[in-house]
């Protein structure tokens, strides 16, 4: 009987213990890539994927305002009621269904060494001739997009369609994803005071962008999300993702937005004069949006959270990995058209 006991009271350890050996395993990188990539990421996790669609999309508002509110009554409750050990059990269950339904991704084969590339294309030469090359763009585009009025919807379905296509293309298999892009009432004032542009809801498989964004904004912002929905979880692969499917998309809205997402880390002081009024406007409106928004102490720690976060799940560079976007679009550049 009391041996019955000891089990009973080491019993709840089990779960805390697996998901402690699981973020350990993570942080030591012990998952083999290669592995990862072709068991995992092109085999098992599409089949998840596509059965959190039928959950993620079964309704129009984020699953995170169901969420939230049921995670702060559940958390108040257990520390009210000092049930310790249940909540240690809520925190490893949690952890174990976002690391083995989504986050064993980040393990995979980075993207930057699947595609093919010209690596001459990345010295400051000739990463200065792209960031040339983006505001011809930019100045190209901007009278042809702005003839054409906004529609977010057609821009929500361009979204879905291209992420899925240029995922496609680099898989080699084409499957389905959950495919609603939301907003969350709830979510939103952090979006806004952090400075986040959305976020991929891992535990409803959803992705979530912010209410504000310009309309120039939004098409990359929802293709980066959605790159999340199809397995790419380092924040630089999705940018490429959202590189990929905007900038080979027809319609020139989803290529302004991409071509403006470029240039907003690629620009340089130097650099800005090669701007038309138009463009030059845009990217004022888009800072002003951010001054206007972000409370600075509270983006310094959503910044911090966030380097930590990757950095423990395997993304060495932790926030600079955004900053990769320019130098791999550049890099792959000559191979574009396979994405159209």
């Amino acid at each position: 009987m009391a041996e019955r006991a000891r089990f009973s009271r080491a019993g709840w350890l089990a779960l805390p213990a697996f998901a402690a050996l699981s973020f350990l395993g993570s942080w030591a990188q012990v998952f083999p890539r290669s592995f990862v990539e072709n068991t995992y990421s092109r085999g098992i996790y599409p089949k998840i994927a596509a059965l959190a669609a039928h959950f993620a999309d079964a309704i129009s508002f984020s699953w995170l305002d169901v969420f939230i509110p049921i995670g702060l009554i559940a958390l108040i409750a257990a520390v009210r009621l000092k049930r310790y050990r249940l909540l240690a059990n809520g925190v490893a269950a949690l952890y174990l269904f976002f690391f083995w339904s989504w986050g064993l991704n980040y393990h995979r084969e980075a993207l930057a060494d699947k595609l093919p590339s010209d690596v001459s294309r990345t010295d400051a030469k000739a990463l200065d001739t792209f960031a040339r090359e983006i505001a011809r763009n930019l100045n190209r585009l901007y009278p042809i997009q702005q003839a054409r009025p906004h529609d977010e919807q057609a821009i929500r379905e361009e979204a879905v369609r291209r992420v899925s296509h240029v995922t496609a293309v680099i898989d080699g298999a084409e499957w389905r994803g959950s495919s609603r892009i939301k907003h969350s009432v709830i979510a939103n004032p952090w979006f806004h005071a952090a400075s986040i542009d959305g976020v991929f809801n891992l535990f409803a498989h959803e992705p979530v962008v912010s209410d504000t964004l310009l309309d120039f904004e939004q098409p990359f912002a929802m293709t980066h999300e959605l790159g999340h929905v199809y397995g790419y979880a380092g924040e630089g692969d999705a940018n490429l993702i959202a590189v990929l499917a905007t900038l080979m998309s027809s319609d020139p809205r989803m290529q302004y937005s991409g071509w403006i997402n470029l240039w907003f880390y690629a620009r340089t002081p130097k650099l800005d004069a090669l701007l038309d009024p138009g463009p030059r406007q845009d990217m004022e409106r888009m800072f002003n949006r951010l001054r206007s928004e972000r409370i600075r102490w509270l983006s310094a720690l959503q910044t911090a959270i966030l380097d930590w976060y990757l950095k423990s799940n395997a993304v060495h560079e932790g926030v600079q990995s955004y900053d990769q976007v320019v130098v791999l679009a550049a890099s792959t550049q000559p191979y574009w058209d396979r994405y159209r």
